[in-house]
């Protein structure tokens, strides 16, 4: 009988003891699931720096970017199951979703990109021209468009290349724009170029013209482009860097201002009807002057107009001057002579001036044709297609090399009025 109560209580502690774990399971089972991890972390504050592992941001309504490769935050596991318990746990619940931003439309998730997002590049810097670019230019633009758009000679040893009125120059120097006994005009044009045989002729021939005709010195007009070439305006030679034009007009005794040297304009020694001397201007220092050019040894020509020529001829009578078969007659040339230099011994490539035909050019005949109707007052050209201009490939060859050579630094003295 005792024993039989013992067993009785023992039996009702067992139901007592599982019940209390049956209730325990059950509430374990039954409780809410711990917070997502979306849920549980801060909202990250925009103005903050990102830590340097972190992910690139979710894009916004103004940002394009690659879709996200994060995988979405699973929902929180309810605690293990014990066989012994037949209770299914409850749904779980799903990861609460950010706030969408006002008027967006609906989140659509996206597959998982391939590679992380970059940020758009900036625009590259505009690539210079290609060869073939170049190549182009140069058959379709006129050389003196090339040639005047190069503002620096180029490098090299120096040579004239071509003929005057065909060609170009190679290493160029400039005459520095005022000098002892001269000053350059038109400083604007960039024309104070030439070989180092036309530069060294001026330097030399600048005070010997300041002492044979009583003056302060010389005013020098156009020589060549740094790289020669045909020019824009103004002359068919002045191409190979030895030719120059110098005023009559003497210099004054005061260095002339960067206006004064655009604005003034040359004297001419000729009168109205292109046939006498303007007697206002012309005067005996005038030979003397033009008579000193023509000496110097490296001049192969120097033009004046015609009227200028027959005075010369008149005041030198029987006497027939070697120097004075060097100056001939050439249209306009009234305010001032036009010197030309022969080849230098170092520009293989230079074409010869042909000899001037024998005589000193005084003949009557020779004389007469520039005073004709047809010369003085030529009848206007009937209206028409302008002629073809000079093209790259009408230049020697070497002349694309001079174009397409870097550039060199100028002499002191150049720019001092630019």
């Amino acid at each position: 009988m005792v024993a039989r109560s013992i067993a009785l209580l023992g039996l009702s502690a067992a139901f007592v003891v599982g019940g209390f774990v049956i209730a325990d399971r059950v509430s374990i089972a039954q409780a809410p699931a711990p917070p997502a991890a979306s849920e549980a972390a801060p909202a990250p504050d925009p103005s903050a720096p990102p830590p340097a592992d972190a992910e690139p941001p979710a894009p916004g309504p103004d940002t394009a970017t690659a879709p996200s490769t994060a995988t979405p935050a699973a929902p929180a596991e309810a605690a293990p199951e014990t066989p012994a318990v037949t209770a299914a746990p409850p749904a779980p619940a799903p990861a609460a979703e950010p706030s969408p931003p006002e008027q967006t439309s609906p989140v659509v998730t996206a597959p998982p990109a391939q590679v992380p997002a970059v940020a758009a590049p900036a625009p590259l810097p505009e690539q210079k021209p290609q060869i073939a670019d170049r190549d182009k230019k140069d058959r379709t633009l006129p050389a003196r468009q090339l040639f005047s758009s190069t503002k620096l000679p180029s490098v090299g040893k120096a040579m004239a290349i071509g003929y005057y009125p065909r060609g170009c120059l190679q290493g160029g120097v400039a005459l520095p724009v005022t000098g002892p006994t001269w000053q350059v005009m038109r400083v604007s044009r960039n024309r104070m170029y030439g070989h180092p045989e036309l530069v060294n002729f001026l330097e030399r021939f600048a005070p010997l013209a300041a002492k044979a005709s009583a003056r302060h010195g010389i005013l020098i007009g156009d020589m060549a482009q740094p790289r020669g070439g045909p020019l824009p305006f103004g002359h068919l030679s002045h191409q190979i860097g030895l030719d120059v034009d110098i005023w009559f007009m003497p210099m004054p005794d005061h260095v002339l201002s960067r206006e004064e040297r655009e604005k003034i304009s040359a004297s001419s020694l000729v009168s109205d009807d292109w046939k006498h001397l303007n007697p206002k201007t012309w005067t005996p220092q005038d030979i003397a002057f033009i008579r000193t050019a023509a000496e110097q040894p490296e001049v192969e020509r120097v033009l004046v107009n015609a009227a200028i020529k027959k005075e010369l001829c008149r005041a030198q009578g029987d006497k027939h001057w070697a120097w004075l078969a060097k100056v001939r007659p050439w249209y306009g040339h009234n305010d001032h002579m036009h010197v030309r230099l022969k080849c230098p011994a170092d520009s293989p490539s230079c074409r010869k001036q042909p000899a001037v035909p024998g005589g000193d050019g005084c003949g009557e005949k020779e004389l007469a044709y520039w005073f004709s109707d047809k010369v003085l007052h030529p009848k206007p050209r009937p209206p028409g297609p302008p002629p073809k201009p000079i093209m790259l490939a009408d230049l020697p060859p070497a002349c694309k090399g001079v174009l397409d050579a870097p550039a060199k630094t100028v002499n002191a003295g150049v720019s001092e009025l630019r």
